[in-house]
């Protein structure tokens, strides 16, 4: 628990030098580039409400970071749709991921990496699909 705050602190540091808020990194990763993603498919992956993936979306809308185009065959659905300059921001989000990951990897025992990276993919799997039964 002390490493995800710590870490989640210094990402949060690294990305308001971008321009970007806790949390809009998540659903900007969440966004495919290539084609536009249902909002409840979204809210569905990050493990939020609808709702809450509707006002995150006005932020980043207002930014400039992706639009919203209704459903042409179900008018109550919605799709979010990254833009260039939201491509380009999650491509800035991705990099400080990177980063962090790597210099928390170079911290670790090379041989004990694989190791650990599949114990925590397995807790990560574990928290989730508990997470999931409780929204």
């Amino acid at each position: 628990m002390a490493i995800s705050k710590a870490t989640r602190q210094f990402v949060a540091i690294n990305l308001m030098e971008i321009g970007v808020v806790a949390g809009q990194d998540q659903l900007l990763d969440a966004l495919d580039p290539s084609e536009p993603r249902a909002v409840c498919f979204v809210a569905q992956s990050l493990s939020v409400r609808p709702s809450t993936v509707s006002k995150m979306l006005d932020i980043l809308e207002r930014r400039g970071w992706c639009r919203r185009e209704a459903d042409e065959t179900d008018m109550r659905r919605t799709f979010i749709r990254l833009t260039a300059e939201g491509h380009r921001m999650r491509s800035q989000v991705r990099r400080i991921w990177a980063e962090v990951n790597g210099d928390l990897a170079r911290a670790l025992p090379q041989n004990d990496l694989s190791v650990l990276e599949a114990a925590l993919w397995n807790a990560e799997r574990l928290v989730s699909g508990r997470l999931s039964r409780l929204r």
